[in-house]
């Protein structure tokens, strides 16, 4: 076997290892690319790919190939998949609210989407009212 045999299963190995590395890299970016598409944007399914496909190349490449740097490599890549759980589904969480449901909104007077003044007591007077915030302007 010559030393730049495609035969050689070590090679094969590294290859696999580094790809992985390639999709740890690229999967926060993936995010990104992917933010035009309302399901990929709110659950980041493309990322999630890619750091299971990154964890799985690692770990398929460190069980056959004994060389330290190939196994670090999987390590590193089960630690950020761990990580990324732990931010995804610990620190992003909303926080709980002390609003409760005896809270009232204060009194105000704004216009309504055709510009007319709306003023809440008035509108709590006829009923129920439920307030519905808009970002940005009209």
């Amino acid at each position: 076997m010559t030393p730049f045999s495609t035969d050689d299963p070590t090679r094969r190995r590294t290859g696999r290892a580094l790809l992985g590395l390639a999709a740890l890299v690229l999967a926060p970016f993936s995010w990104l690319w992917t933010i035009d598409q309302p399901f990929l944007r709110a659950t980041g399914a493309t990322a999630w790919a890619l750091l299971g496909l990154a964890l799985a190349l690692g770990v398929s490449a460190a069980r056959v190939d004994r060389r330290r740097w190939v196994r670090t490599l999987a390590v590193g890549e089960g630690a950020l998949v761990v990580l990324s759980l732990w931010l995804y589904f610990g620190v992003s969480r909303l926080p709980e609210t002390t609003a409760g449901a005896l809270e009232r909104a204060p009194d105000f007077t704004l216009p309504d989407s055709t510009g007319a003044p709306v003023t809440l007591s008035a509108e709590l007077a006829r009923g129920p009212v439920l307030l519905v915030f808009f970002r940005g302007h009209w």
